[in-house]
């Protein structure tokens, strides 16, 4: 079982999660929010990039998705690891979407990601538990 606090003050659940790099090699760390409407893990195209994916991939599935701006169609790319408190995901499926820079993330941890565990949100200690199923 993984552990992740948070700050139970703000608006919303702010973690870290590590995305691994195509070719496994090296792990880079990422301010995103924890998000149970979106459907699909949301990432940006530049790290990603830096990551060695290729988000610009003319093949890339492009995948529907409604924003606060309206409907947008992103790449997906299928991402080797993403990491949470110790625990890690292979395989995951990530939209390829920058958000506005004001957001202060860089990106959602969304369901795909998030149905792999049975998780809880402990607001009064400010705690994610994340038990792998």
């Amino acid at each position: 079982m993984a552990t992740v606090e948070f700050n139970s003050n703000d608006k919303l659940i702010f973690l870290d999660i590590g995305v691994t790099s195509s070719d496994g090699s090296w792990i880079i760390y990422l301010p995103v929010v924890l998000d149970t409407g979106a459907t699909t893990t949301v990432l940006p195209a530049d790290i990603l990039a830096d990551l060695g994916y290729d988000p610009g991939h003319p093949g890339l599935p492009r995948i529907r998705m409604i924003t606060g701006s309206g409907i947008e169609y992103a790449p997906c790319i299928t991402v080797k690891s993403i990491i949470v408190g110790g625990e890690n995901v292979n395989n995951v499926e990530v939209l390829c979407h920058d958000l506005p820079s004001e957001a202060g993330i860089d990106g959602l941890l969304g369901l795909n990601f998030l149905k792999k565990f049975d998780f809880t949100i402990e607001y009064s200690s400010g705690r994610l538990h994340f038990i792998k199923i």
